[in-house]
């Protein structure tokens, strides 16, 4: 029995595919070498900036969208706010001003929530309203506290002594290493007990004639630039003496010879 004349033309095709030397399951052949360098620096002739556009000026600089990118976020927070309006309302409460003396405040940054200033507290107290036995304790509280004590109310006027209850000044206390807000107050809180505690020890070996060094008020104010305050906190330092190259020791420090 023979085969029709068109099977038989279509043998060679069939032995050619189902063959193993088939040209159809055959790997095809690899890239030439020479090729691959070229048809990288097309890929990468894109960002040569040689191919770039001339600018034009017809853009925003990087410090206007940085801009943008602020004004951004201030849209957003009010956008937040007006669409949280009744919510907030509902947790209003009047606000009622302390009458204690101490004050522990708080800083609430609502643009970013997970901002470390959060959990920051901090303490401000007149030495006045703190339980201090005599005028040398009261120094003494003075002299341990050192860069926190301020004859002034912390801020701008830390410079400028007062009356009433500031007569002996200021003392501001901060902390921020824990990471829960109540642990840093805890923190500020026995760390103000430890003060009074320190300056009520008449066993203290720190005597209470030593004097005041208020050199952190001329650090800070240079700091600042605020050349009125800077006057101010440089009449406070009444010691210009010059003693062994230290400007500012005070000559009465230093041990007499014995006669």
């Amino acid at each position: 029995m023979s085969l029709p004349a068109s099977s038989r033309a279509l043998r060679p095709a069939l032995a050619r595919l189902f063959t193993s030397s088939s040209a159809a399951t055959a790997p095809a052949d690899p890239p030439s070498t020479s090729k691959r360098p070229q048809a990288r620096r097309q890929a990468l002739g894109q960002y040569n900036i040689r191919y770039l556009e001339d600018f034009n000026f017809d853009d925003a600089t990087s410090l206007g969208y940085l801009r943008l990118e602020k004004i951004r976020e201030s849209q957003e927070l009010v956008r937040k706010v007006a669409l949280d309006r009744e919510v907030l309302a509902a947790q209003r409460k009047p606000f009622n001003p302390p009458t204690g003396p101490l004050r522990i405040t708080s800083t609430i940054d609502l643009s970013d929530p997970t901002s470390p200033h959060h959990v920051k507290r901090v303490l401000v107290a007149p030495v006045t309203a703190l339980p201090l036995e005599g005028s040398s304790a009261v120094h003494r509280l003075k002299l341990l506290a050192g860069p926190r004590w301020t004859p002034g109310r912390p801020g701008q006027s830390e410079a400028e002594p007062e009356q009433g209850e500031g007569k002996d000044g200021w003392v501001k206390i901060a902390e921020e290493r824990f990471p829960d807000a109540r642990m840093n107050r805890k923190s500020v809180s026995d760390m103000l007990q430890r003060l009074v505690q320190a300056a009520n020890d008449e066993a203290s070996p720190l005597p209470a004639t030593v004097p005041l060094d208020p050199r952190h008020l001329l650090a800070r104010q240079r700091k600042k630039r605020q050349r009125a305050v800077l006057r101010r906190a440089e009449a406070l330092n009444g010691r210009n003496e010059v003693i062994g190259g230290v400007k500012g020791f005070p000559a009465e420090w230093l041990s007499r010879p014995q006669e």
